[in-house]
């Protein structure tokens, strides 16, 4: 986001460029982790009064013998079928099942009737002592607390949907029915799709920036601030945080930047009640651009027709204003700036240039692009290479500079940049 100090100097308005954040932590969001691995967690037969031991997918092996282990069963209906599933988790546990909480299910598969879930939290066997037991209703989910810590480790459980992921299906129950043992495995139909609920965030808002930042309990032991394993990440916004963000946890600190501006964790609550954080918008920045520095040289690609494209020289820009947006049209924050985009390519002698280069769209589209508009944007690609130079850790990105291709901002939208040609406009007639 722009900081006005930068950009309108010589207007005489300040701001803090250092602040003291404490930001309680009430949602739980998702990273990456969830849409890039399948968690599973598969059911086998409860039969009798004991469970077996927990078969670890990674290094299990079909020799491997199975361990039986006796448990307090809570009254469960005959009338369905019972299971047993392990989740796993880093809280110490026995030999016979580390790091694994136990769960009894009655009713596991898709049925027109309500799955009961006892979780044994305490982990002493006993299924009857832990409270009242958690409901997946038919087609839906349950979010299901694994330990008895105030904002401890969850899971979102549901029914793992089969018919949308065959192959999955097919490959997993192979895998299980060799590794079974004496165990009897229920079939990946019936068994569960876990997301982990490991992260907990806030969101801080001053009017005109808005920043989330999240704390990962990366170990899923209900703490949020082990040494060397949890993580804290940022974002725009909550509920889907980018790994590429983040920093693990030493000695209870971290550092992270951000639009600009650099992120010193201070302290991380063990519940994840709240993080403390400084938040420096005049710290020389180490993994992005730093204000006043020059842009570093680079060609791009720019589509010209026939699906031809030529080499161009960013210095080529150099004796006006440049604004520099990376970009695709899939991201959601591209369609946000769009109007604003486009209302900056159709301001005549303003002094600045537009240069849009998009990461991933076809020669023609964007040799099309300004015509289709009715904009004055100059277009081109980006690359790996060009992205890497300008240390892009987010699309899209935009990059003000000044006559000498120095940076103005690294991280200003063009919302923004139209309110700054407005005040400078103002400022030049007065």
């Amino acid at each position: 986001m722009i900081n006005w100090l930068t950009v309108i100097l010589g207007l005489g308005i300040g701001t803090i460029s250092a602040q003291n954040i404490q930001l309680t932590l009430t949602d739980r969001g998702t990273d990456a982790e969830f849409t890039k691995t399948m968690m599973m967690a598969n059911v086998f037969e409860f039969r009798g009064d004991s469970v077996a031991n927990p078969v670890d997918f990674a290094s299990a092996k079909v020799s491997d013998v199975t361990e039986w282990k006796k448990v307090k069963a809570p009254v469960v209906s005959k009338a369905y079928r019972r299971g047993f599933t392990w989740i796993f988790s880093a809280i110490k546990t026995d030999d016979f099942a580390a790091n694994h909480t136990l769960m009894l299910i009655e009713n596991p598969g898709w049925t027109a009737y309500n799955t009961i879930i006892w979780t044994d939290r305490n982990h002493n066997y006993d299924l009857t002592d832990d409270g009242l037991p958690d409901t997946i209703k038919p087609h839906k989910t349950a979010i299901i607390a694994i330990d008895n810590r105030p904002n401890g480790f969850k899971i979102m459980l549901e029914h793992f949907p089969a018919s949308q992921f065959k192959q999955f299906a097919i490959m997993n129950d192979k895998a299980m029915y060799q590794l079974q043992g004496s165990r009897l495995y229920s079939g990946t139909e019936n068994s569960f799709r876990i997301r982990r609920m490991n992260i907990l965030f806030g969101t801080w808002s001053n009017g005109k920036e808005t920043f989330a930042l999240c704390v990962k309990d990366a170990n899923c032991n209900g703490t949020y601030s082990d040494n060397g394993v949890d993580e804290v990440m940022i974002a725009d916004n909550g509920y889907a945080f980018q790994n590429l963000q983040s920093c693990v946890l030493k000695g209870g600190k971290g550092y992270l930047e951000w639009n600009n501006a650099a992120f010193y964790i201070e302290f991380v609550h063990p519940d994840g009640k709240y993080i403390k954080v400084r938040r420096d918008t005049s710290a020389a920045l180490k993994y992005i651009l730093n204000k006043g520095k020059k842009l570093p040289k680079f060609r791009y690609a720019e589509p010209t027709e026939k699906e031809k494209i030529k080499k161009r020289k960013i210095r080529r820009f150099r004796g006006e204003d440049l604004y520099v947006y990376i970009w695709h049209d899939q991201a959601s924050d591209y369609i946000q700036d769009s109007a604003a985009l486009h209302a900056l390519g159709r301001i005549k002698n303003s002094g600045m240039k537009i240069l849009m280069l998009n990461y991933g769209a076809s020669s023609q589209y964007l040799h099309r692009y300004s015509r289709r508009y009715e904009t004055a944007i100059f277009q081109g690609f980006s690359s790996n290479k060009v992205n890497r130079k300008l240390k892009i850790r987010k699309i899209p990105t935009g990059i003000l500079l000044n006559k000498r291709q120095r940076i103005m901002d690294a991280a200003i939208s063009p919302s923004e940049v139209l309110e700054y040609l407005k005040v400078s406009s103002n400022n030049k007639q007065q």
